[in-house]
Order: structure tokens, then sequence, then C-alpha cells
């Protein structure tokens, strides 16, 4: 008699595959995926030190950005002081000097709608040489600021404008500075013709410094004191007597004639060839590159014409 016996399918055996079938297959990579401590302590102190290594990187190239603008503006500027002369048949531009007309860019007189010593300042003449065009005038935080005032305070912002140019102008030597024996016949009497008034006069136009990187403080009514990046005038660090401190003092910005050294510690300098670069502070210690008729960095004004 033929054998009844059947085979019964395995249920533990079919059981087991749908299971393997219905495991999620990364279910296995994810009960690895998370990091320990220590691994994340690895990772952080590897951004830690990319960061270390390119902050500075990144610190150079902003310097390094902020320094091309400015020669590029330095040369902008001494680009249109060379033109004002030329216009006016070779006459420098005059540092400052009162009883001198000037206008602002709708050629509305500027002594009518500030405080005469506005005008007075080499600024608003020289500023329709750059087509009313301050970005070689003003830099930085002080351009934004000027702009605010413009739509808002007509006369601030003349005077303002005048009193801080990033760039200051050699003004006692080159062109003529009153509230240093400029224009006064007795002084000249007393010291000779010791200033620049006419571009034939230089000498050595490659090496006499007409504008550089400038700070003042704000010392006007209702000002703050602070010190402010920018400046119309410069000193030199001799006159009559050294002028200039020891050293540059980063609170003091008469300690060394308003220079700002605010382009990673260099000054961006413009020269009456039309050439501009960076310097130290330290190279601009010489009478030579601020005085037409300097023989000595430590050259001084005297009596006789010296």
């Amino acid at each position: 008699m033929p054998s009844l016996t059947t085979t019964v399918p395995s249920i533990t055996s079919s059981s087991s595959r749908q299971g393997r079938v219905a495991r999620c297959p990364l279910r296995g990579l994810a009960e690895f995926a998370g990091f320990t401590l220590v691994e994340l302590l690895v990772v952080l102190a590897i951004l830690a030190l990319l960061l270390a290594i390119l902050l500075p990187v990144l610190s150079r190239l902003r310097t390094a950005s902020t320094r091309a603008r400015e020669i590029a503006a330095a040369r902008e500027l001494v680009s249109a002081w060379n033109q004002y002369a030329q216009d006016s048949n070779g006459v420098v531009l005059p540092g400052y000097r009162s009883g001198l007309p000037a206008y602002d860019e709708h050629r509305d007189p500027i002594a009518a709608q500030t405080i005469g010593v506005t005008a007075n300042r080499w600024v608003w003449r020289l500023a329709p040489y750059l087509g009313h065009n301050f970005g070689a005038m003003y830099l930085g935080e002080h351009e934004r600021l000027l702009r605010e005032l413009e739509t808002t305070d007509t006369s601030n912002y003349l005077y303002q404008t005048s009193v801080f140019p990033s760039l200051g102008l050699n003004s006692v030597w080159v062109g003529g500075d009153e509230n240093f024996g400029g224009f006064s016949s007795a002084f000249i009497n007393l010291y000779g013709k010791f200033y620049v008034t006419r571009l034939s006069e230089i000498q050595r136009p490659s090496s006499l410094l007409v504008f550089a990187s400038a700070r003042g403080q704000d010392a006007s009514p209702g000002g703050t004191g602070d010190v402010v990046e920018g400046y119309f005038r410069i000193r030199s660090p001799f006159f009559d007597t050294r002028t200039w401190a020891s050293l540059y003092a980063d609170e003091d910005p008469a300690s060394w004639g308003n220079l700002s050294r605010r382009n990673g510690g260099d000054v961006v300098v413009g020269y009456a060839d039309g050439h501009a670069e960076a310097q130290s502070p330290e190279s601009l210690d010489d009478m030579r590159l601020w005085s037409n008729g300097a023989t000595s960095r430590d050259w001084t004004l005297t009596p006789g014409g010296g």
C-alpha cells in the first residue's frame, strides 16, 4: 500500500525567510552611524585648527584689499591735484587759505551755507576735478556717514566733508597753509619762500609727498572727541622744531602729524609725480619727503630761508 506520508512545509523556515525580507537593509549601518565622544572632540579640534589658520589669512586678504583701494584712491587724488594745477597755469592747490571761493556740486557757494572755515580747506576746491565723486577722498565708515548727512543735514555734511577726507594734504609745504605761515609776507620775509606754489618749483616730484592716509579727532560742536579715520591736513616731523612725538600713539592723531597706519600698519602715500604706495610711518620720518627744500632727514625751517 502506498505510503500516505506527505511533506509538511517548514513553518519555522518560511517565517525566518519572511523576517529577513522585512528587515531594513540599512538597519545594521544605522546601528553604527553615531559618533563617539572622542570622535566628536577630534572633529571639533580639526575645525578649530582650520579656523585658526583661515582667520589670519582672511584678515590679511581684507587688509590687502583695503590697502589696494586706498592706493588707487591716492593715485586718483594726485591726478586731480595735478589737473587743478594745469588748469591754474601751474599754480598748485592752496592747502588752507581764507578768502578763496568754494562751491558745492550745485555751484552754490560753500561759505554761504556753513561756517566760513569750511571753504578755507582744499577739499571743495578739488572736488570738481573728481566730478564730485568722493570715492577717492572718503573710504570706509566715514564715507557712509557722509552719505547719510548729505540727505539729512546739508550744513553739517559740507563741514564734515571738508574736515575728514581719508587722505590729508601736506599743506604746510605744498600749496601753503595760512595757519603755519603760508601767504604771510612777514613770515616769508623771515623764513624765505618755504612752500611750493607752482608745479615748476618741485625739484623731486617722485619723492615729494602730497597726500597720505590721515586721521583726526572729532572736536566739532557736540562731537565725541573720538579718533576719526580721516583729516584734511598732515604734518611733517619737523617745522622750525621737532613736531612728532617719539612714538606713534593710536589714541593721539597729532603724535605723528595726523598720519594713520590703518593699512596693516602702513600709511598710503601719494607723490607729486602721480605714483602712490604703502609705506611704514617710520619711513616717513624724513623731511626730504615733505619739504621741497629739505636737505636732511631732520632738516628744520630757520630764519633767512633755511
